[in-house]
């Protein structure tokens, strides 16, 4: 009996791993996409970064001051973790941080937003998160040309709601909050309601 549960338990796991390797080639395999994309004749996109199974996606509208491959955040990376991640004890592992438009430097529009759209679906089926953060209008919008009407049209800061296995949680502009105090503590108020999220 304890010879056939271990057995099982060793299939068990022998195929967790090769789940986890087909989804860390398909992510792969999206980067390069992303970085090869010249949909909007731009530059090269930058694809999200972290890790597969990672309990939290951060959307951005676009991608962040000094932003590159390996951080498309840039600047706004560090000013998150300053002010809410450190605060909520997020480990960044943990997190995967994502844009809505993938070219540096481009004026947003929803012409782009749309042709971005799909990367953005492939990123969050693949990566599997309990929790989808969208700052801002342009990674709300994103969200629904993505995943369909399902996401809410207009939403506010604090609005949420649950779609497949994963909880959507609309914040105010992360760009907002090196810049405008009353900004900065509406986004951290919001945070804070993610310890709620998380364990539901």
């Amino acid at each position: 009996m304890n010879r056939k549960g271990s057995e099982e338990r060793t299939k068990e796991r022998d195929l967790c791993g090769a789940i986890s390797g087909k989804l860390a080639c398909d992510l792969c395999d999206l980067a390069n996409s992303i970085s090869a994309c010249r949909r909007c004749g731009g530059g090269r996109g930058i694809p999200g970064h972290g890790n597969i199974g990672a309990a939290v996606l951060l959307l951005s509208g676009m991608p962040g001051p000094g932003a590159r491959v390996g951080n498309p955040w840039g600047e706004w990376r560090d000013e998150f973790i300053n002010h809410s991640g450190a605060q909520l004890g997020w480990d960044i592992h943990d997190i995967y941080f994502s844009t809505a438009i993938r070219c540096i430097g481009r004026k947003p529009n929803l012409r782009d937003v749309r042709r971005c759209a799909p990367y953005l679906a492939e990123e969050i089926f693949t990566i599997g998160p309990q929790l989808v953060i969208a700052s801002g209008k342009i990674a709300a919008v994103a969200l629904r040309l993505a995943l369909g009407d399902q996401v809410p049209e207009q939403p506010k800061a604090g609005d949420s709601f649950r779609l497949f296995s994963s909880r959507f949680l609309f914040n105010l502009d992360v760009s907002r909050i090196g810049q405008e105090e009353e900004a900065r503590r509406i986004f951290c108020d919001v945070m804070e309601g993610t310890r709620d999220l998380l364990k539901n």
